[in-house]
């Protein structure tokens, strides 16, 4: 029993890295939502507002490419939803 090859299990690692996926995807989706809530509040008051601009799309991008690392993954989370839902 000397040269026993030992066995490491790997699905506690993953689903601890899959969990921490989950939570950055719902805070990017979060900082995504209020980035364009604040465009929207300066586009309606008529503001120059280019790096708002600039920053809502940077914030879309790393929402983005963190949903599809989920998915790619096959990481599911309940109620995630890509865009706000608008309640009307």
């Amino acid at each position: 029993m000397i040269f026993k090859k030992k066995t490491v299990k790997h699905d506690n690692l993953k689903a601890d890295y899959d969990q921490i996926l989950l939570e950055e995807v719902n805070h990017a989706r979060k900082d995504l939502h209020q980035a364009q809530d604040s465009e929207t509040a300066l586009v309606d008051a008529r503001v120059n507002g280019h790096m708002v601009q600039a920053q809502t799309a940077l914030k879309k991008a790393r929402f983005s490419y963190l949903y599809k690392e989920a998915k790619r993954r096959r990481t599911v989370a309940s109620g995630l939803r890509f865009y706000k839902q608008v309640d009307d």
